[in-house]
């Protein structure tokens, strides 16, 4: 067994685990319940890992990982309220002024 990935993000931790499981590497994830020991335990003891159980698929679901960390949400173009006039950011469906909703494209 090798530790491929750590972060206190358990959501993170277990996204990358299904990823990896998608593609066919067997994994483990420790200390899945051990945030709930923190500050009782040192937090090197607590934070969630995530382990391939074949030692030899440990390159393969490390170039996933770092695929996956690479990988940026598309930013969306910001628009411009027809009703009020406020820039929104791309995010947004409705005028956070007015609550107008973002005209159609």
């Amino acid at each position: 067994m090798k530790k491929v990935f750590e972060d206190f993000d358990i959501a993170l931790v277990g996204h990358f685990q299904s990823v990896l499981e998608a593609h066919g590497i067997d994994t483990f994830m420790k200390n899945r319940f051990g945030t709930g020991g923190t500050g009782e335990l040192p937090f090197v003891e607590v934070v969630p890992q995530l382990w391939v159980l074949n030692d030899a698929d440990a390159p393969r679901a490390k170039a996933l990982i770092a695929e996956l960390q690479a990988e940026k949400p598309p930013a969306g173009e910001g628009w411009t309220c027809s009703e009020c006039g406020t820039p929104q950011e791309a995010a947004f469906t409705h005028c956070w002024k007015c609550q107008a909703a973002r005209p159609e494209k």
